[in-house]
């Protein structure tokens, strides 16, 4: 599902340089993919929020999107118990058992296809893989959220992310 929002985004973006006429845009394609092209007016881009993986009704993390895409791969909204445990429905292929080191994984990066497919790895692969991937790709930024130190908590991980680019709000 998520494979085609990122399509319809990305040729939505493709129309709308070939028509010339819409500079300033933001598009929501789907559950997890935002393409954001110059900035609401008055501001300095678009901000969009991230809800907590925990408590779905709550927002924790704001982002500011100027002609870049953000992608979320996370345990929000799809997840099981077993045996009193937490599981996403992200399959590691190294193991085939469910992901469960990061809650969430979100992505900022050129294209909305690139940000969804890198949001799933990192949320696969955690923080260090992810730290080391944005290290070496400067236009690609995200932030992790993991379970935090007491039952209930989470912790914020921002990578490669610059101060202007986000805000928690949870606070």
């Amino acid at each position: 599902m998520s494979g085609e929002a990122d399509d319809s985004v990305e040729s939505s973006e493709t129309m709308r340089r070939n028509s010339g006429n819409v500079r300033d845009f933001i598009m929501h394609g789907g559950q997890s993919s935002i393409l954001a092209r110059g900035s609401r007016s008055g501001f300095e881009g678009w901000w969009v929020a991230l809800r907590n993986p925990l408590r779905p009704e709550q927002r924790l993390i704001e982002f500011c999107l100027r002609d870049q895409a953000l992608g979320t791969s996370g345990s929000g909204t799809q997840f099981f118990y077993h045996g009193g445990k937490r599981y996403g429905h992200v399959i590691d292929p190294r193991s085939g058992r469910p992901a469960d080191c990061v809650l969430s994984a979100t992505v900022l990066a050129p294209t909305a296809a690139e940000a969804d497919a890198l949001a799933t790895a990192f949320y696969v692969l955690g923080a260090e893989a992810s730290h080391a991937y944005c290290a070496s790709h400067p236009s690609v930024a995200a932030l992790l959220i993991v379970p935090g130190a007491r039952e209930g908590a989470v912790e914020v991980l921002p990578l490669n992310l610059q101060e202007s680019q986000w805000r928690r709000v949870d606070r």
